[in-house]
């Protein structure tokens, strides 16, 4: 049984975390066959956008401790790798995942805790079922953060929510995320995936190359001088006007129409 379940629909690459058994925690194949679907839905111009869930009562809880106490937490793949690369493989499934030009969402169902809250938090878009909870749990554990987290949750609730969180490891229901910014949206659970689909079908339905300038400039707004931002995005609409998709954006408004960017 694979542990990640991949769909395609309406521009769309739906990728659900199967571990539900282990509360799809970062183990077994998990990350590898995350990795090849991520990897095939960038290199794939009919997918548009990503969502990303999973079975069960989790979206995912951070590393297996349970194959971790019996020695088994990865296979000899991994662990060859992880002995020489310092971010590991987790950590390069967090990078991957920032580098995609492509729009990622998190439908996130249940339990996003520990490394499993890193993990979300990479994504440009979380969306909340109201039996979504959060933890930092790392403090609890005897170990400090990991999967970026520890750069992540500054700039999604601020220094002092983020602070507070790590120190004492509490869980955070979804309410309390919605206030904080840690998630945009809260939604009834029977509801998450339509909400989650509803929202990438409309990202999908965009000019794509414009799209693509758009979320560079977003991720490179994090670490960017005010005047390399700037910069950056002159570079971004020069490009955007040679593109095709902008004289079909101009070419729609004239005509008191929709644009047709599904062509491109």
């Amino acid at each position: 049984m694979s542990d990640c379940i991949v769909e395609r629909t309406d521009g769309v690459m739906v990728i659900k975390f199967n571990r539900p058994e282990r509360m799809n925690s970062l183990g077994g194949t998990l990350l590898a066959e995350f990795n090849a679907a991520l990897l095939e839905g960038r290199a794939d111009d009919r997918v548009r956008a990503f969502v990303v869930t999973g079975e069960g009562r989790a979206w995912n809880a951070g590393a297996d401790l349970q194959a971790v106490g019996s020695g088994g937490a990865a296979n000899e793949n991994s662990k060859r790798w992880n002995a020489v690369d310092p971010i590991g493989e987790v950590g390069r499934t967090i990078l991957n995942l920032r580098a995609c030009d492509k729009p990622t969402i998190a439908a996130v169902n249940g339990v996003a805790v520990g490394g499993g809250l890193g993990f979300c938090s990479a994504f440009d878009i979380r969306i909340a079922s109201e039996q979504a909870r959060f933890s930092t749990v790392f403090i609890k554990r005897g170990l400090a953060p990991d999967c970026g987290l520890s750069w992540f949750l500054p700039r999604l609730v601020g220094p002092e929510r983020a602070s507070e969180m790590f120190f004492t490891g509490r869980m955070v229901d979804s309410a309390e995320a919605l206030k904080m910014g840690l998630v945009s949206k809260v939604v009834p659970h029977e509801e998450l995936m339509d909400s989650a689909m509803a929202l990438a079908r409309g990202i999908a339905n965009s000019p794509p190359s414009a799209m693509v300038y758009t979320r560079r400039a977003l991720h490179d707004s994090q670490t960017a001088t005010l005047e390399q931002q700037l910069e950056f995005e002159w570079v971004n609409q020069k490009a955007c006007l040679r593109a095709p998709e902008f004289q079909e954006g101009v070419k729609a408004f004239l005509e008191k129409r929709d644009p047709d960017w599904a062509q491109f």
